[in-house]
């Protein structure tokens, strides 16, 4: 699919705002938006990540069983963590680089996909990741509205309906205030798990909540509520809101 944005420039800028952030603030440095985390296991998961798919994209890996033989890596000693994720992302950005979008690789949809899929994913991936290592060090950092608004469709139709949870009771509208002539705008008719019933045009929901693309994908995360508005039921929002949260 054709993006409004470039993921490869994204995933270069923000991967390395994050190296940037966790030096600034050492690695023992608590990450509130990541209950539990420093900055050092914000960094070893973003390493692991970009570890794994950079490997699952330069092996063209097409099935569950030789994605059963990817070299799983050992949390490495804080002394060489940064070093050790800042190559790992530099190997996932040139195997992306190195072919064909188009060609196919596994991944955890259930079936293959094509290396475009992994550009979007690890463009997000790092993007959310950016603003929780920005947030730590005090700086205030909102994702572009161009790639917000693209992550909110991507959770919406790859992570949602893989939540956990009873079917939701009721329509939520979404409705992103500053994307312009980006599409921004998602009516969501049903949810159950693993299976999602979703539109995009502006709708109305029983509920709808609008703002920013940038704190709507932030809400969704499970990162914050601010700035939103939310109108109509206000339980079928909360609902919604807590239906597959992710982290």
């Amino acid at each position: 699919m054709s993006l409004p944005f470039d993921p490869i420039e994204h995933l270069r800028t923000d991967g390395r705002q994050v190296f940037d952030a966790a030096i600034r603030t050492g690695l023992d440095a608590p990450v509130a938006s990541c209950d539990g985390w420093t900055m050092a296991d914000l960094v070893w998961h973003l390493g692991e990540v970009w570890h794994f798919w950079g490997w699952v994209v330069g092996e063209r890996a097409l099935d569950p069983a030789t994605v059963a033989q990817y070299p799983e890596p050992t949390r490495l000693p804080d002394d060489v963590l940064i070093d050790w994720a800042r190559a790992s992302h530099v190997a996932l950005v040139n195997e992306l680089i190195s072919g064909p979008a188009t060609d196919p690789v596994w991944t955890w949809t259930g079936s293959p996909q094509p290396v475009s899929w992994v550009k979007r994913r690890m463009a997000h991936e790092t993007a959310v990741h950016r603003w929780d290592a920005e947030r730590t060090v005090g700086d205030a950092y909102a994702v572009p509205p161009a790639v917000a608004a693209d992550g909110i469709d991507e959770f919406l139709s790859q992570f949602l309906a893989a939540g956990a949870g009873e079917p939701l009771e009721g329509t939520v509208h979404l409705h992103c205030t500053d994307t312009g002539d980006v599409p921004g705008e998602w009516m969501i008719h049903a949810i159950e798990p693993g299976r999602i019933e979703l539109t995009r045009e502006h709708a109305k929901g029983d509920a709808a909540i609008r703002g920013r693309a940038h704190d709507l994908l932030l809400w969704l995360w499970g990162r914050t509520d601010t700035g939103l508005e939310v109108l109509g039921d206000a339980e079928v929002a909360r609902r919604f809101g807590t239906w597959g949260r992710r982290e």
